[in-house]
């Protein structure tokens, strides 16, 4: 099914698909010379953007998107091959053409099972035959839609509700809706790192860290680079609504212990002034004309001389 994609009429070409850049590096470290067919990182980078194309271009053919179809609108495409075109689906494409016993690696003999560079070398492979076939995009997709087909078929395991739903984009949009509210400033890093572990000695690892504020942090280690990146935010979300939950819950009380205080204060002081007038057994009081006359006073002063006359009574 994906014989064709190691078929080349420049093997210089494969060659160059096939070569990782450590042993590029490694062979000029040894030899002082340049590496005469060069890496694939070039290679990598134009075979991504081509199988997103074709990946789009073949949904097309099939008549998506359609409103009788889950795929009813075009980002449902594209949330859909954000999914497929990853490093865990492409790198068995790898292994069923025995990528890793052809691939160019150095020294670093560990690297050949390592899921994103396998997936690089499969990209690589795309990116090579545009070369290769003279920028012919007919028999480009001949070459690539079986590679589709294949993701597809994968893709019958994922529901549409997990296809749908990005993590990142959730977290995003919660961060914005209480942009206000919410002392967090995201920083995310992401770092290669390698499993010590006796039964995957020297592979390599993603390890991505998300520090929301200085007493938040999430951090998780995987394989895949986007699916350990959506767990990271899916998380993050979720200590994020925790978060925001506890704060406001203590504004809450906060506001109710203010309005209680409030309003036993404005009790005291009535039940005061209700108790002093009852003990001069008084029904009415009035300032007397001359007061009034004398000076311009508003009622806080006007309450205050009334409670200094009814003391010296």
């Amino acid at each position: 099914m994906f014989n064709q994609l190691l078929e080349f009429r420049n093997a210089k070409l494969l060659v160059q698909a096939l070569t990782n850049k450590i042993h590029e590096i490694e062979y000029f470290q040894k030899t002082g010379q340049q590496y005469q067919c060069g890496n694939n990182e070039d290679f990598s980078i134009a075979g991504q953007q081509l199988l997103e194309f074709y990946f789009y271009d073949y949904m097309l053919l099939q008549g998506f998107p359609n409103n009788q179809s889950q795929f009813k609108k075009p980002s449902d495409i594209i949330q859909l091959r954000q999914r497929l075109i990853n490093d865990k689906y492409l790198s068995e494409i790898a292994i069923l053409l025995n990528i890793q016993n052809l691939l160019n690696i150095g020294n670093q003999k560990s690297l050949k099972n390592n899921p994103k560079v396998l997936s690089d070398c499969v990209k690589s492979i795309i990116g090579a035959h545009y070369y290769d076939k003279q920028n012919d995009l007919e028999t480009l997709r001949d070459i690539i839609h079986p590679i589709v087909v294949q993701l597809l078929n994968k893709g019958e395991q994922i529901t549409r509700t997990q296809w749908k739903y990005n993590p990142k984009s959730s977290f995003l949009e919660y961060l914005n809706s209480y942009k206000g509210e919410l002392n967090i400033n995201p920083k995310l890093t992401i770092e290669w790192k390698k499993d010590d572990s006796v039964l995957n000695q020297n592979k390599s690892l993603y390890l991505i860290s998300l520090e929301l504020n200085s007493t938040m942090k999430v951090q998780k280690v995987g394989v895949n680079k986007r699916e350990t990146e959506q767990n990271v935010y899916l998380e993050a979300l979720l200590q994020l609504r925790n978060y925001h939950t506890k704060n406001y819950q203590k504004q809450k009380k906060l506001n109710n212990k203010t309005e209680i205080q409030e309003s036993q204060g404005e009790s005291e002081l009535s039940t005061s002034l209700d108790s002093t007038l009852n003990n001069q057994n008084l029904s009415y009081y009035s300032f007397t004309e001359k007061t009034l006359d004398r000076i311009q006073i508003n009622f806080d002063q006007q309450f205050n001389l009334m409670l200094e006359q009814l003391a010296n009574e």
